[in-house]
């Protein structure tokens, strides 16, 4: 992805190239490669149009309307700070969207966003979120030319958002699946003002070639953040972009109105998501997301869970229902059973009470397939001609059936918030609906769901490594202006509010920064070489990046991903490289930097470090790049006309993109250290507590069989399941169970380590023998011994050799780093 976000520094050079806010727009994580080069002499898009200096001075933006920077509320508070009584307008434009009167906590969220006002909302699923936004918008873009912002965690639901919206609302999608030309195309659009709502995924918010600077768009009226809850709970490891959402839409984007829709929130949940919108507690915002009563809930622990499946789904109870989801942890799972009720079920199922038989008896789903497949799958289901979809959790998040009769688990759920959105797909028609959840009877599930956890854990040394390479020393002795020392990298700067259950693991957030002497610097981290020198998956280290950067010190400040290395081959030769470093300052300052016996000297290639080269002289990377680019284009003295130059530009090393000062005493770097990897640990902790009491939650309503639920549900367990729901739904700060190492004997679905060390010791001693040549930490051999892959040791190698391999994956985690440390230890006496 190319960075579009450079800081604004002194010019140090008098120097003009031709560009014209063009680049690159690189491709997102997802499809990106990250040691291939990247040329641009098939771009179609690096004509020169004009002069631009290298910091650029400010231009006016033509096709955005005059208008004020920020939107004002349409209603104003009363004298005690109550909300307007909710005017006509409000309910015409209600009527317009289709709907007579609003639904509970429907109408305070949008009067409140209306005052500007940020809210969160927690409703059940099917209750109406949307509507809070699509309203609002409305009414907004009615008083002046604006933009509402729709943050979106999948392209599935966005693009089901706006195909559903009403046509008074013009939407727009920018996600990492459209053409540079389509995002173009919605660009034009949004400058003239033809879109009301832009629906964009946070990778494409926070990263770079998304969203052009706020002075280039219409203001923005509020944001809002659907599936808010991804702000607390997928923002670590799995999408750390979330953790970056809140702070990139106020500082870049001007916001100041936020709104945060979810349906799975705990009040600690709530509680979090609110201190990322700057929400001021509003307890009848923040309800539960109870289990609605006509659901029926069933938990059995079945040894052979393909059977029990079968039989359950011919039984009285779900034999006649017509459209079931069944969702599995894993991919394969969803082939394998889709493939089994197919062959076994499909002569035996008659039709429900809609009278029509689905001409597929059942499809799977899951983020493997490609997207025209799982299209054609979810609009089959959707038309009826699907009986039953088995998915992984990909499947059903903005899913608009009313009448799905049946939700089905096939193992534990990663937690109650995933358990309760999924059944939350059934029954919305108000109509009764079945839920059944198999467990699997010596907690192999949850074992599985641990290996998860582990794989996002890291140890102390891997965080010591990041950190001496995040902030090398630097030789800066000048200090700074006043003016410019505060709020730079590392000085002194407000402190943010952080969700009470981080406050503790933060530590010193009350105490301003040190000042600093060192400005800070451009740094590249080339993002396959870190991640192969700490063994830690991209999303880990960015997500510690970023919790450096919203620290209350302000450790660092993150920029959007670039390619680094740059590399300009001239097919004229020496001379032609000379002639144009005349004209690029950049080019000249590489050149002039060569050592005399460099045997690059003569050469008619020349490559060098972007980043590098634009901290030390000042520049903007962005503006550098674009004159790189411009060095394949001249122009004919006489006619103007441009001719391509034949040379070749080509960026290369994609990189984390960060500035960091370079005067860090060891101290401070110790207290980083420590801070991280409490981090780390606390997030460990909470998660295999949280995986245990589910596991424990299931367990305490579960039948041994599923031969109790085949004709009837038990409503007394049903309603003792979601009992138990709602109490943790409702639970305060602070009420949340200490981690797993504090319970006394093995976890559920783990052995006493006792019964098992001396084979495993034996096993770690063998397995280091035949690989000597291996620097194996004890993590790493914990988590072969679990069947846990990293960048380093990946499962692609590592799992081909059973003996090891998941070997002991019903012992303790902590318990095997522990022998393996032992044993390494002895090994190297």
């Amino acid at each position: 992805m190319e960075a579009e976000v450079a800081e604004e520094r002194g010019v140090f050079w008098g120097w003009w190239c031709h560009s014209h806010n063009q680049g690159v727009l690189f491709p997102e994580r997802a499809v990106r490669s990250l040691g291939s080069p990247v040329s641009l002499a098939s771009e179609k898009d690096t004509d020169p149009v004009g002069p631009e200096p290298l910091v650029p001075s400010p231009q006016p933006v033509p096709e955005v309307p005059s208008l004020d920077p920020t939107v004002l509320p349409l209603y104003s508070l009363g004298p005690s700070g109550q909300l307007a009584e909710t005017p006509a307008e409000v309910f015409q434009a209600l009527e317009q969207l289709g709907h007579q009167a609003f639904r509970p906590g429907q109408e305070r969220a949008v009067m409140r966003i209306l005052s500007g006002i940020s809210t969160l909302l927690v409703l059940p699923t099917g209750a109406g979120k949307s509507l809070c936004y699509q309203l609002p918008a409305l009414l907004y873009s009615r008083r002046s030319p604006c933009l509402t912002l729709v943050v979106s965690p999948l392209l599935s639901l966005m693009d089901d958002q706006v195909s559903g919206l009403p046509p008074c609302l013009k939407a727009a999608c920018i996600h990492s699946g459209m053409t540079r030309k389509q995002r173009e195309s919605v660009l034009q659009k949004i400058r003239a003002a033809q879109v009301h709502v832009l629906m964009l995924t946070p990778e494409a918010l926070v990263g770079a070639g998304g969203l052009p600077p706020a002075t280039q768009l219409p203001p923005v009226a509020f944001a809002c953040i659907d599936e808010a809850h991804c702000l607390s709970q997928w923002s670590h490891n799995f999408r750390p972009c979330y953790l970056r959402v809140c702070k990139v839409l106020r500082e870049r984007m001007g916001v100041h109105c936020f709104l945060g829709l979810t349906a799975t929130a705990t009040r600690r949940t709530a509680s979090d998501v609110a201190q990322h919108l700057a929400v001021a507690e509003e307890p009848d915002l923040h309800g539960p997301a109870p289990v609605p009563t006509n659901l029926h809930l069933s938990v059995s622990m079945d040894r052979d869970t393909d059977q029990a499946l079968l039989t359950l789904l011919q039984g009285k109870r779900f034999r006649n229902l017509d459209s079931i989801i069944i969702y599995c942890n894993r991919r394969e799972d969803t082939e394998r059973i889709a493939a089994l009720l197919r062959t076994c079920l499909h002569a035996d199922w008659v039709p429900g009470s809609g009278g029509r038989a689905p001409k597929t008896t059942a499809e799977a789903y899951h983020a493997g397939m490609c997207s025209r497949e799982r299209r054609r799958v979810q609009r089959a289901f959707m038309q009826g001609q699907l009986r039953v979809v088995v998915a992984t959790m990909a499947f059903g998040m903005g899913l608009d059936r009313p009448d799905v009769r049946a939700v089905l688990h096939l193992g534990l759920p990663p937690s109650f918030e995933s358990y309760v959105q999924a059944v939350g797909r059934a029954g919305r028609d108000g109509q009764p609906a079945h839920c059944h959840l198999f467990l699997r009877p010596q907690g192999e599930d949850l074992r599985e769901l641990r290996r998860h956890v582990h794989a996002d854990s890291t140890d102390f040394l891997a965080v010591k490594r990041l950190v001496q390479r995040v902030f090398p020393a630097c030789t800066c002795t000048c200090t700074r202006p006043p003016s410019e020392q505060e709020g730079a990298v590392g000085g002194e700067r407000p402190v943010p509010k952080y969700p009470p259950q981080e406050a503790e693991q933060l530590g010193h957030q009350a105490a301003p920064g040190p000042r600093r002497v060192c400005m800070g610097h451009e740094r590249a981290l080339p993002i396959q070489l870190t991640v192969q020198a700490l063994d830690m998956p991209e999303e880990a280290i960015e997500t510690l990046l970023c919790y450096l950067e919203l620290h209350p010190h302000h450790w660092l400040e993150l920029l959007a991903t670039t390619y680094t290395h740059c590399r300009l081959n001239c097919p004229g030769g020496p001379a032609q490289l000379q002639a144009l470093a005349h004209r690029c300052p950049p080019l000249a300052v590489c050149l002039a930097q060569r050592l005399p016996e460099d045997p690059g000297q003569g050469s008619s290639s020349v490559k060098f470090d972007m980043v590098k080269l634009v901290d030390s002289m000042g520049w903007e990377l962005a503006s550098v790049r674009r004159a790189l680019c411009q060095l394949q284009w001249d122009h004919e003295p006489r006619t103007g006309v441009r001719r391509g130059t034949g040379v070749l530009v080509e960026f290369s090393e994609l990189a984390f993109h960060l500035r960091s000062p370079g005067d860090l005493t060891a101290e401070e770097k110790d207290q980083i250290c420590d801070f991280l990897y409490g981090r780390v640990q606390a997030r460990e902790r909470q998660a295999l507590a949280r995986l245990r009491r589910t596991f424990q939650a299931f367990h305490s309503v579960a039948f041994p069989s599923c031969g109790p639920c085949l004709e009837q549900q038990d409503e007394e367990r049903s309603t003792r399941l979601k009992d138990l729901l709602g109490r943790y739904f409702e639970e305060e700060e602070g009420q949340e169970p200490g981690g797993m190492e504090d319970a006394q004997g093995p976890e559920p679905g783990q052995a006493r380590l006792q019964d098992w060390e001396d084979q495993v010791r034996c096993d770690i001693r063998q397995f280091l023998s035949l690989r000597p040549e291996e620097k194996f930490s004890s993590r790493a051999v914990a988590r072969i011994f679990h069947g846990i892959g990293s960048p380093c040791y990946p499962a692609q190698v590592y799992g081909q050799d059973r003996r090891f391999w998941r070997k002991y994956l019903h012992l303790s985690f902590h318990a095997l780093v522990g022998l393996a440390t032992e044993e390494l230890l002895r090994v190297a006496r």
